[in-house]
């Protein structure tokens, strides 16, 4: 079974990386985009704590960040053997 990252695109996967997401658990994210270097994510809370560092308000109530390969430890996503995509509760 061949399993292609660009496939999950729109769908919750659980990364385990950055310090702004949180590299002690593993959190849902909504995967937005895949580039060579990395993957682009949505995330509220990882949003909510790089802004809440920064002490200043989000001006939109969605954005998206990007992760570079090389800080992600794991990336989780539920898959059937026949391929199929398994949608994660968020």
């Amino acid at each position: 079974m061949e399993i292609e990252l660009r496939r999950l695109i729109g769908l919750q996967v659980i990364v385990m990386g950055p310090s702004f997401i949180d590299n002690e658990k593993l959190e849902s994210v909504k995967l937005l985009a895949v580039e060579d270097a990395g993957i682009w994510i949505e995330s509220q809370e990882a949003v909510d704590r790089v802004v809440g560092r920064l002490q200043k308000k989000a001006s939109s109530s969605s954005l998206a960040i990007f992760v570079p390969f090389g800080q992600i430890v794991t990336i989780l996503a539920g898959i059937e053997p026949t391929g199929a995509k398994v949608l994660l509760d968020s």
